[in-house]
């Protein structure tokens, strides 16, 4: 089983991802949303798992890499992350390399202590991206590798899906820490379900705001494929959104198309103190 967390719009967190297996939270959010920051907490509270992003995917535009450690870290505090996600510089493997390390460094003498640390891999090419992935897994304290829903499909020359079950395969032979699925395309659940048919153990979650923003975005998905009529808009608005009550029917239903993929169509997620 591949556990899931639901990204959604800080308005209906409580009922969308509430649906998730673990939580991810984005630190940008966390530091500026009180009400985001205290259902995060709750969740940890309540021993669910909550994993910290570094925002580099909603800063893509702006500045290109992740926040550093100073942001990620007091924003982990705020919310009892046990996972961290180590600043990544886009496209760029020695750029992450360098900026992991100092991460660590700094998170090694920082206050709030999490369980676990997440390194993610860049490049442009897909020995670029190989050579960044074996420095990164070889670091003293990396837990985990995350899987861009950029960097890979560019290296790979694919959509996300295929490329990421073409990059998982050809790791398979290097070994290495779990994996962590970051984000998704149009066929998010094809990719979860292809995960586990080709007995892909190494890969352990993954997170995506997929049931709320092809539902916001009105995109009809065929649950028989798994695979959406189109691709949504990127990056989705996680911070004024209002669904409508038939498209957040709607957002339910992707929620379980998901989960079910993922193998937990039957499992129930910690609920939060109200």
């Amino acid at each position: 089983m591949i556990d899931v967390a639901i990204i959604a719009s800080v308005r209906i967190l409580t009922r969308l991802s509430g649906r998730g297996t673990i939580d991810m939270a984005l630190t940008h959010l966390v530091l500026t949303d009180p009400a985001y920051t205290a259902y995060h907490a709750a969740r940890s509270a309540a021993g669910g798992q909550v994993i910290l992003d570094n925002s580099a995917y909603e800063l893509a535009a702006t500045s290109g890499r992740g926040l550093p450690a100073t942001d990620v870290l007091t924003a982990a505090a705020m919310v009892g992350a046990s996972d961290v996600i180590c600043q990544d510089v886009l496209y760029d493997g020695p750029a992450t390399l360098a900026a992991t390390s100092r991460f660590l460094t700094e998170a090694a003498d920082a206050r709030y202590q999490p369980s676990r640390f997440m390194a993610v891999p860049q490049g442009t090419t897909r020995a670029e991206w190989l050579t960044s992935y074996d420095a990164l897994a070889a670091l003293p304290g990396i837990d985990l590798i995350g899987l861009s829903k950029l960097s890979v499909p560019r290296c790979w020359g694919r959509p996300v899906a295929e490329a990421r079950l073409a990059c998982v395969a050809e790791l398979a032979a290097r070994g290495g820490p779990y994996l962590h699925l970051l984000g998704g395309d149009r066929s998010l659940p094809w990719e979860l379900r292809e995960h586990r048919r080709r007995g892909h153990e190494a890969v352990r979650s993954n997170d995506s705001s997929f049931a709320y923003w092809y539902a916001a975005s009105g995109i009809p998905v065929d649950e028989t494929t798994g695979r959406a009529a189109r691709e949504a808009s990127a990056p989705p608005d996680l911070t004024h959104r209002q669904l409508t009550g038939e498209q957040l029917t709607d957002a339910e239903r992707l929620a379980s198309l998901v989960l079910d993929a993922a193998g937990h169509s039957t499992r129930r997620p910690v609920e939060a103190p109200r």
